[in-house]
C-alpha cells in the first residue's frame, strides 16, 4: 500500500505540500540513474521555458474559481464554537499540484471541486500569472509563495508531471530526504518560523513517496494603523465573556451598517491587499450569519458600504489552527481520489511501471495569524495524504466585540488568500 501526502500552508504565510507513499522493492541503483537523467533534463527544459505573464482580466475566470472554492471549503469547515482560519488559496493550489497529475473521473471530481470547468485551457498559465501577479502587485505588502517537490529517487514520476510542476508552479524539485527533519527546515524558512512543523522530524515511513508543498507567507500593516495608547480592555461577549486587549481609532472608513451586520474594510499599505470583517448585531450570531454565507452575499454587503467618519473596535488576536480535509472535500464531491480502488493518478506517475495505484489518504491544514496595531502576519500548512495501492447614525461605532468573520484579499483580482472567524480571543 503506497501513499501520496500533500501539504499545504496558509496563512500571512501559507505552505503546502504532497507526499505520495513507497512500494515494497529496492529501487535504490535504478533511482539513482532515473533521478539524475530526469533533473538533469528537466534542468535543461526550465532554461529553455520562456513565459509571457497574462494580463489582469485574463485571471478573471481562475481567482473566481478560487473564490467560488473559498467559500464551500469554509462553510465545511467552520465551527462557530471555536475559532477558525484556514487559507483558501493555500488549500486549493496544493490540490491543483495533484489535480494536474489526475485523470479520468478523479480529475473531472476535482476539476468541480476546484471550480474550473470550463477554463481547464491554460490553467497552468493562469496559476502561475496570478501566482507572479499576488507577490508582485505590492510594494509595502509582503506576499511569497513558494512550492516545493520532494521526491522519492526509483518512482518512475513522470517527465511531463515534474515540468509543469516546475515550470507552471515554480516548484523545488528535490530529492526525498530520509527525515521529515529537512523537510519541515524548509518549512520554518518558507513561513518566517510562523509554521514549526508540517510532518513528523523522524524517518520518513518507506511508503511515502513524495511531498509536493506550496507555501505562501503575507505581512501587511495598516494603511491607518491604531493607536496603541487607545488599546484598552473591554469585553468581548464569545462563548464566555471576559476582558481583551481592544484596539480603537477613529477615522474616515469604508463600512456598513444593517438590520443584523456590521461590517468595515481595513486597507494595507499601497491598498492593494484588503481586510474586511463582519459582524452580526447583538441580537443575531455567526451562525444567522453563515445560514447565508455565500461570495453573493459578500459582494452584495461590499456594493452596499459607504464611506464616513467612524468609530472602530477590533480585538487584538492570534488563531493557530490545523484541520483535516478528507471529510470535507468528500462532502463537496471529490471521492475518487481518495478511494484506492478508484484513483487515477497516471499523468502523474507511470502506474503500469509502478505496480500499484496512487490515491490520496488525507488533507492536513495547518494556520496561524496575528493581527495588533500595525498590521497582520499569517502562515498556514495543508498537507494533502495520498496513498500508492492499488443608512448611518452619528455618531458611527463598528465594534467587533462578540465573535465576528474576516477575510483577507487581494484588491483588484479579489483573490482571497485568508479566511476565517474569531470567536475565542482569549484561547
Amino acid at each position: 500500500m503506497k501513499k501520496i501526502i500533500l501539504l499545504l500552508c496558509a496563512g500571512v504565510f501559507t505552505l503546502a505540500g504532497l507526499y505520495l507513499l513507497f512500494f515494497e522493492g529496492d529501487m535504490d541503483d535504478l533511482g539513482k540513474v532515473f533521478h539524475r537523467e530526469e533533473k538533469e533534463d528537466i534542468d535543461k527544459e526550465r532554461e529553455d521555458f520562456v513565459f509571457e505573464p497574462m494580463e489582469i482580466e485574463e485571471l478573471d475566470n481562475l481567482s473566481s474559481a478560487k473564490r467560488d472554492f473559498s467559500f464551500n471549503i469554509f462553510n465545511e469547515i467552520a465551527d462557530t464554537k471555536e475559532n477558525a482560519f484556514i487559507s483558501p488559496y493555500s488549500i486549493h493550489t496544493a490540490l491543483m499540484l495533484a489535480y494536474i497529475g489526475a485523470d479520468e473521473n478523479t480529475k473531472r471530481e476535482m476539476r468541480d471541486l476546484l471550480e474550473l470547468e470550463g477554463i481547464e485551457e491554460d490553467i497552468e498559465a493562469q496559476a502561475l500569472s496570478l501566482k507572479r501577479y499576488l507577490e508582485d502587485v505590492s510594494k509595502e505588502t509582503e506576499v511569497s509563495i513558494a512550492n516545493a517537490f520532494f521526491l522519492r529517487e526509483g518512482i518512475p514520476f513522470l517527465e511531463s508531471y515534474k515540468r509543469d510542476g516546475e515550470n507552471y508552479f515554480e516548484a523545488k524539485i528535490e530529492k526525498l530526504p530520509e527525515e521529515g527533519a529537512s523537510i519541515n527546515k524548509w518549512v520554518r524558512e518558507e513561513t518566517r518560523e510562523k509554521i514549526e512543523e508540517i510532518i513528523d522530524d523522524g524517518p520518513i515511513p518507506a511508503d511515502v513517496i513524495a511531498y509536493l508543498i506550496n507555501a505562501i507567507y503575507f505581512k501587511g500593516v495598516w494603511e491607518i494603523e491604531f493607536d496603541k495608547e487607545e488599546t484598552k480592555e473591554r469585553i468581548f461577549y464569545g462563548e464566555r465573556e471576559d476582558y481583551v486587549d481592544m484596539m480603537e481609532n477613529k477615522d474616515d472608513y469604508l463600512y456598513y451598517k444593517g438590520d443584523d451586520l456590521d461590517a468595515i474594510k481595513l486597507e494595507y499599505k499601497d491598498g492593494d491587499y484588503l481586510f474586511y470583517a463582519f459582524v452580526p448585531v447583538e441580537n443575531s450570531s455567526l451562525d444567522n450569519f453563515y445560514e447565508t454565507l455565500s461570495r453573493e452575499k459578500i459582494d452584495e454587503i461590499k456594493r452596499d458600504m459607504r464611506r464616513g467618519e467612524a468609530t472602530l473596535r477590533m480585538p487584538k488576536f492570534t488563531i493557530e489552527d490545523k484541520y483535516k480535509l478528507k471529510n470535507p472535500l468528500t462532502s463537496l464531491g471529490m471521492v475518487d481520489a481518495f478511494n484506492m480502488g478508484d484513483a487515477n493518478f497516471s499523468k502523474m506517475a507511470d502506474i503500469d511501471a509502478l505496480g500499484e495505484n496512487i490515491y490520496i489518504g488525507e488533507v492536513l491544514h495547518k494556520s496561524f495569524i496575528e493581527v495588533d496595531e500595525e498590521g497582520t502576519e499569517a502562515a498556514a500548512v495543508t498537507a494533502i495524504e495520498m496513498r500508492v495501492t492499488s443608512a448611518p447614525i452619528d455618531p458611527i461605532v463598528i465594534e467587533f466585540n462578540r465573535p465576528f468573520f474576516f477575510i483577507i484579499e487581494e484588491k483588484e483580482t479579489e483573490t482571497i488568500l485568508f479566511m476565517g472567524h474569531l470567536t475565542d480571543p482569549f484561547n
